[in-house]
């Protein structure tokens, strides 16, 4: 009995266009985590604090429109026109926000900015998958998150020295250069792909979707928003979301060629790894931010200190990713570092809801670092374990709905998380004339020892909530995960 062929070498080519996706990876990597440290100071400059969720939220959400109509665009019309297209998005949204003159319009440049970096981070993992065989596909998408990492390492850091030297404006236009190269590559690069399928375009399934998305988002913000989930306006945004869902399944029913193919969401195996994605969303990307937040509100760290706490995080990354890329290309089932990640998260998550304000740096870094350990098994599970469960032909479908759930998970823990800290502020007593929502990191440092001492504990309180209520969502998805079914052998 002979051992599976070998998998075909890798060609020169194929090393130029892998290349450009993680150019690629990295561009999407470095404007998330480049802006994450200066976010608190932004907020500070432009006011409305209590918008803070929905600046994250805009971007994720736009993210989550555009997901699934780019991975099943890729499977029609090809993905080097999806890729481009996104990146040109990207670039325009950039400008925008660097020119951004109130909350409002930064929120709006954010959007338009999300919509290009949605089509951005499926069409990568797309044409990773067109790229290599699952033999090989493992690997490489390792060497992805690698680049996730190095982007994550140098984002924090070097936005939180550009918002401290030179101001927060400056952080949206690193990325620039980087994209007008990447559509150089790609347009050299890949060739024009005809995948002989008709580009019907399911516009009314992509308009439901992403509506519903939208008003569910919304709907689990609804305690600061209206305060109560009881409130009408709750409870009108929860039925609407309900309908939302049914009239998306109605459509993707009927449509020719569906965003979510009503065969791959009848996969048991599917539904339960969409339910841990949306899980491991919330915890891994959606805490991002907070994570920033916490260390300049909790401990009173300056955007640059935090940034540098993101290394932590980052090294643990690294080892949790290499670690899951060597074990699946070894043939180990997606589910076992999957099931990892979530289970250590849980842990993580709730040594972090017992760190008091003044917690010593080297305990703050070892936390960081076992909570960037665990978000690094779970990074190629998920889209590794889509891939394999959907059909050659509907592969990029499946990235964009695994990586769709993941940010829907992501955009709610933000509301959720965003929730936490609103009900928390709404307590905190200040001298009159102060708004506990329009503190800077920089003003808290400025108070006098025993108030900021009072506040720094406050925020400590609330971010011990923030943390409980990311380690049940965590537990959640550990639950999900381990209904999934391996197959016999």
């Amino acid at each position: 009995m002979t051992g599976p062929a070998a998998p075909p070498p890798v060609t020169a080519r194929q090393r130029k266009v892998f290349a450009i996706l993680m150019l690629t990876q990295l561009i999407a990597t470095l404007d998330n985590q480049i802006v994450a440290t200066a976010l608190p100071t932004i907020v500070g400059d432009l006011g409305q604090a209590e918008h803070f969720s929905w600046l994250v939220s805009a971007y994720v959400l736009a993210q989550c429109a555009v997901m699934p109509v780019s991975g099943k665009l890729g499977d029609l019309i090809g993905r080097k026109r999806v890729m481009i297209a996104s990146l040109c998005l990207f670039s325009i949204g950039a400008v925008g926000c660097s020119a951004s003159w109130s909350m409002s319009s930064l929120i709006l440049a954010r959007l338009v900015q999300g919509l290009g970096t949605g089509g951005i981070l499926v069409t990568v993992f797309g044409m990773n998958a067109d790229l290599f065989p699952p033999a090989q596909r493992a690997r490489y998408q390792s060497y992805l998150s690698f680049v996730f990492v190095f982007g994550s390492f140098v984002g924090p850091t070097f936005g939180g020295a550009l918002t401290d030297l030179v101001g927060w404006r400056v952080i949206f236009l690193p990325t620039l250069p980087l994209a007008l190269l990447a559509i150089a590559g790609f347009a050299v690069l890949v060739p024009r792909i005809v995948t002989g399928r008709q580009p019907v375009i399911d516009y009314a399934g992509a308009l439901a979707i992403a509506m519903t998305v939208t008003i569910l988002v919304i709907w689990t913000d609804s305690l600061r928003l209206f305060g109560s989930f009881l409130a009408p306006e709750s409870l009108f945004l929860g039925i609407a979301a309900g309908l939302g869902l049914l009239l998306s399944a109605i459509i993707e029913r009927g449509a020719a060629e569906p965003v979510l193919p009503p065969e791959l969401l009848a996969k048991w195996n599917f539904d339960f790894l969409s339910v841990a994605t949306f899980c491991s969303g919330a915890v891994t990307i959606g805490l991002v931010t907070y994570h920033a937040y916490f260390l300049q509100m909790a401990h009173g760290l300056t955007p640059a200190q935090s940034g540098l706490f993101f290394i932590a995080l980052t090294c643990g990354v690294s080892c949790g990713a290499l670690l899951a890329g060597q074990l699946m290309s070894r043939d180990w089932h997606f589910t076992f570092p999957l099931r990892l990640s979530l289970i250590w998260g849980v842990l993580t998550l709730g040594v972090f809801s017992l760190l008091p304000g003044g917690t010593p740096i080297w305990q703050l870094v070892a936390v960081f670092v076992a909570q960037g350990f665990a978000n690094g098994l779970a990074m190629n599970a998920l889209v590794f374990g889509a891939q394999v469960t959907a059909g050659e032909g509907d592969i990029g479908a499946a990235t964009g709905a695994i990586t769709l759930m993941r940010t829907i998970g992501c955009s709610i823990g933000i509301a959720v998380y965003g929730s936490v800290i609103a009900v928390g502020l709404s307590g905190v007593a200040l001298p009159e004339g102060w708004d506990a929502s329009a503190i800077t990191p920089a003003l808290l440092r400025g108070l006098p020892a025993a108030e900021r001492a009072d506040l720094v504990g406050h925020y400590s309180e609330i971010f011990a909530a923030l943390y409980r209520v990311a380690a049940f969502l965590a537990l959640l998805g550990f639950a999900a995960a381990c209904l999934i079914r391996r197959p016999a052998r």
